[in-house]
């Protein structure tokens, strides 16, 4: 739907679906390794626990990605202004580049 929505100009409904893209991979990785995801109303605590229980190197460096998409939830999500075309598209390179090693991650 992310990229769908670029592909038709929707930016804020591309911006979204970036984040939350990034927020249900990481739950999901987090699920399969250690059968747990944050409840925490605060989403940047999902990115602290996420770098707490992956004892990777690249952890913390992956994890900027998702720390990107939740920085911008609340004005995609409850601000009135619109997203430019820019602005979701970046977002959209960070949902995939946060997703492809995620999926590295998962079998």
């Amino acid at each position: 739907m992310m990229q769908h929505s670029l592909m038709k100009e929707k930016w804020n409904a591309a911006g979204l679906n970036a984040i939350h893209t990034g927020i249900s991979a990481n739950d999901a990785l987090l699920t399969f390794h250690f059968g747990l995801r944050s409840i925490s109303p605060k989403h940047d605590d999902a990115v602290r626990l996420l770098i707490s229980m992956m004892k990777r190197n690249d952890a913390e460096n992956k994890a900027k990605h998702l720390r990107r998409l939740i920085s911008v939830k609340n004005l995609v999500e409850y601000d009135g202004r619109l997203l430019s075309r820019s602005e979701a598209e970046s977002l959209a390179k960070h949902a995939e580049r946060f997703l492809v090693w995620v999926k590295s991650l998962l079998p």
